[in-house]
């Protein structure tokens, strides 16, 4: 019988079976991963549609702000800024009794600029305030209150006689009533006659009546003093020092101080006056 591996027809007889299986596995496989590559894919695009949607129906069920919701919503945050710049505008007035002579000066410098637009330079530069008319009462640490100004008075005025500017009749009255426990105070303020309050200036610097030699201080405003400045020269006389001290941290019902409301410029020029006629006069501010 002749041997089929010597036939020449063309045909492969060498088979082997192992090979086969191998080959169908190997293809089952590579399909099997094809399928599970493309499950993960529809996984996650289902996951991303679905988050996607859930999304939609959030926005969907967020109302609209109505137009008076929106206007509360201004109407704070308007509100929220009103309040900060409040605040920071009387953290500014709280400070400026505690400022150097410099940022006195210059405060001052400021306001009668504002206040006098059409004077030259030159005549601003006669009404201004120097920072050498100011001595610094910073290192005074206890509150500013009405309750600690004769403690302040005692520690920084040592002059024979003190002018106390205040920002109202009746702070003045307070005042008065706080440092006249050894009757030393004279109040000069609109309640009073402006005649009456000549008079008595006149008396308390007539070195021949004794009637009121004990007086030291005079609490005012500032417009009652200027106006006594034009009738009278009294402040003006005799070589004793002077001290004036600004009631600055006083706050009135809508915030003002002494250096803040609008009379302030008339404070600046009474000021200048008094240091431009008397001499040895230092200004304090409380």
């Amino acid at each position: 019988m002749s041997n089929p591996d010597d036939l020449d027809d063309g045909l492969i007889y060498d088979y082997n079976p192992g090979e086969e299986q191998t080959d169908n596995l190997s293809g089952t496989e590579a399909e099997g991963e094809v399928q599970t590559t493309s499950t993960d894919d529809i996984a996650t695009t289902t996951s991303k549609k679905r988050s996607s949607s859930s999304v939609d129906k959030a926005d969907e069920g967020a109302a609209p702000m109505s137009k008076r919701q929106m206007k509360l919503t201004k109407r704070s945050k308007f509100n929220d800024k009103k309040k900060e710049q409040r605040q920071y505008e009387l953290s500014k007035k709280n400070n400026l009794p505690k400022a150097t002579p410099e940022e006195i000066s210059e405060y001052f410098t400021t306001l009668i600029r504002e206040k006098n637009p059409d004077l030259s330079a030159l005549e601003l530069e006669e009404l201004y305030l120097k920072k050498s008319d100011f001595l610094s009462t910073a290192r005074y640490t206890n509150e500013r209150t009405l309750e600690n100004f004769p403690d302040f008075i005692k520690q920084f005025s040592k002059a024979p006689r003190t002018i106390i500017f205040s920002l109202t009749n009746l702070r003045v009255a307070d005042v008065f009533r706080t440092l006249n426990t050894e009757r030393t105070c004279v109040k000069l303020f609109a309640k009073n006659k402006l005649k009456d309050d000549e008079r008595t200036v006149d008396t308390v610097f007539d070195t021949k009546n004794k009637k009121l030699s004990n007086i030291r201080y005079f609490v005012c405003t500032a417009t009652r003093l200027s106006k006594l400045m034009e009738h009278t020269d009294a402040f003006f006389q005799g070589k004793e020092k002077l001290d004036i001290i600004l009631d600055a941290s006083f706050l009135d019902p809508k915030e003002n101080t002494l250096l803040t409301a609008d009379d302030a410029i008339v404070l600046a020029k009474t000021l200048r006056t008094l240091l431009d006629k008397k001499s040895s006069v230092k200004v304090l501010m409380y």
